[in-house]
């Protein structure tokens, strides 16, 4: 008698377990979304359609201006370019103060070179004496924008220059620009604005 327990217990153990396992499950019946509405019709499939050049110029145009010359300069990296802007910097600025014109006009757009050459020669004039570079405080990049191929990058430049009487605190804005098209790798200084 018990081993005929044990032989209907081990069946209806067997028979619950195959239940379960198909339990919930819709044999022959169509998946969900192709079943019929109610008035009969099948819905109708949509379709999403994607056109990815939309989609990246949308993004391009979301992008900061820093992103967007990074996009089209993958050369461009901000960390080396600042690195790159304080170096033009003390360089434009002891070009300056020596009115080492060939220097200047390597790293000068044509505009920004005319006001450096007329302030040199109206020193030279007076017989004044230019203010000598001290040190870079500090130097951050304010931002980017792209303007058709050329990339323009503004960096805020905290400094300290002196005189025989004494050291003086200058805070300027420097924007830089290069043709993102053109071989050569040089940003010339475009803009001096005061901060």
């Amino acid at each position: 008698m018990s081993m005929e327990i044990l032989i209907l217990a081990a069946v209806a153990v067997f028979v619950l377990a195959r239940l379960f396992s198909v339990m919930g499950k819709q044999k022959g019946a169509p998946p969900p979304e192709f079943r019929r509405q109610a008035n009969g019709e099948r819905p109708q499939p949509v379709l999403v359609h994607s056109d990815s050049n939309d989609d990246d110029e949308d993004d391009f145009e979301e992008a900061s201006g820093l992103e967007k010359i990074a996009r089209v300069d993958p050369s461009f990296n901000q960390r080396e370019f600042l690195a790159g802007a304080k170096s033009a910097y003390e360089m434009i600025v002891k070009a300056f103060e020596a009115g080492d014109r060939a220097t200047l006009r390597s790293l000068l757009t044509d505009d920004v070179y005319a006001d450096y050459e007329a302030a040199i020669e109206a020193r030279e004039t007076s017989g004044e004496a230019a203010p000598d570079f001290e040190r870079i405080r500090d130097a951050q990049i304010e931002g980017g924008e792209l303007n058709g191929s050329v990339a323009e990058v503004s960096v805020l430049f905290s400094a300290e220059l002196a005189t025989e009487e004494r050291i003086m605190s200058t805070r300027e804005i420097w924007t830089f620009e290069r043709d993102t098209k053109s071989r050569d790798p040089n940003w010339r200084l475009a803009d001096v604005s005061a901060a």
